[in-house]
């Protein structure tokens, strides 16, 4: 999968190669195997479409559906609003805003959702079950109190 996602990065940044952006200063990530993207949000923007397109085929009542959509149109409205051309203090407050690590990071997030987006889309994870539950199948698991006092732990 990691080889299948770095040749579609890089068919992408072929593409987008011509877009207008700021070339990037930052040459190495401190994570090893994820490398530093030219042009992360056009990337980002085409691959967060392309998640909420695959979303329309889903029912609107399906809670995968609008969580997805919530959080990539969320996203998206950040690249939007910060992305500008690319800078690197653009990249840095789009990563601050997203908060969920490097903008590559982020991009892997999305590129993993969009494939998880196909698979319940062919799963169906919104039919009803084949066949029903067992009784207090989805019961919440329940503790017991504990009868270890906080004395108990010194």
């Amino acid at each position: 999968m990691r080889a299948f996602s770095v040749l579609r990065q890089a068919a992408h940044q072929a593409t987008v190669a011509a877009s207008s952006h700021i070339p990037r200063t930052k040459t190495t990530l401190p994570i090893v195997g994820l490398a530093v993207h030219q042009a992360p949000f056009p990337s980002l923007l085409h691959t967060y479409q392309s998640t909420l397109t695959l979303l329309q085929q889903f029912p609107p009542s399906a809670v995968y559906r609008q969580s997805v959509e919530a959080i990539t149109k969320e996203r998206a409205d950040v690249v939007k609003q910060l992305g500008g051309k690319g800078s690197e203090d653009e990249i840095e407050a789009v990563e601050h805003r997203i908060g969920a690590g490097y903008i590559e990071e982020v991009l892997v997030q999305a590129e993993e959702e969009l494939a998880l987006a196909g698979k319940m889309l062919e799963w169906k994870a919104w039919d009803e079950l084949e066949s029903p539950p067992a009784p207090d199948q989805w019961k919440q698991f329940v503790q017991t109190p504990s009868t270890t006092s906080p004395d108990d732990l010194k």
